[in-house]
């Protein structure tokens, strides 16, 4: 029983060894901060990188003074670029231009995008503040399907979305000339579509 009681006390006083132990009880969860951190950082970077690209095909759009469907796919082409290093497939683009009539109600001018989905005056979203009666405006809405590097079972896809709103810089519309040449672009006449 003292040779029990002796071994005891000597097990007590060593130390040797806690280091590791500590060590192996913080690491998964310095491991998980880190990852974690890399993780949150990436998709917000991925965002900022959505809103700077939906702005930018807003500003190409903005400046011409009319544009053809070729004209169009060239601008999303340059604003994948804006995505790098992120995934170019996994990108929706869309460039719209709204007619707000007398009433203030938003109506569909032409739509361009990168999926074949139509869009309707109906689907139109237009913030109260700009809808000044009797204005064009040109909507890009851009959408990243992003796929999360660091746990994608856990945390699952996400779909980061942003639009935004600018007048034409040069005339007061800007009319696609031409016709679509794909599925993809749509030009409506202001006073059909319901």
């Amino acid at each position: 029983m003292m040779k029990l009681l002796r071994h005891l006390r000597k097990l007590r006083a060593d130390t040797r060894g806690v280091g590791a132990i500590e060590f192996a009880a913080a690491a998964p969860v310095l491991i998980l901060l880190y990852c974690g951190g890399y993780q949150l950082m990436d998709a917000i970077s991925a965002y900022r990188k959505v809103t700077v690209t939906a702005r930018s095909l807003s500003d190409l759009t903005t400046r011409q003074e009319e544009i053809t469907d070729d004209k169009a796919q060239e601008f999303m082409n340059a604003a994948q670029q804006v995505m790098s290093p992120y995934s170019a497939s996994n990108i929706d683009m869309r460039i719209t231009q709204i007619f707000i009539n007398g009433g203030g109600v938003p109506k569909l001018s032409w739509t361009r995008t990168t999926d074949s989905i139509s869009l309707k005056s109906k689907n139109l979203t237009v913030p109260p503040s700009m809808r000044v009666p009797n204005t064009y405006l040109i909507q890009s809405t851009v959408t990243y399907h992003y796929d999360p590097v660091v746990a994608p079972s856990l945390i699952g896809p996400l779909t980061f979305t942003d639009s935004i709103f600018m007048s034409p810089r040069r005339s007061t519309s800007i009319p696609m000339s031409g016709s679509c040449s794909s599925l993809r672009c749509q030009i409506v006449d202001l006073l059909t579509d319901s």
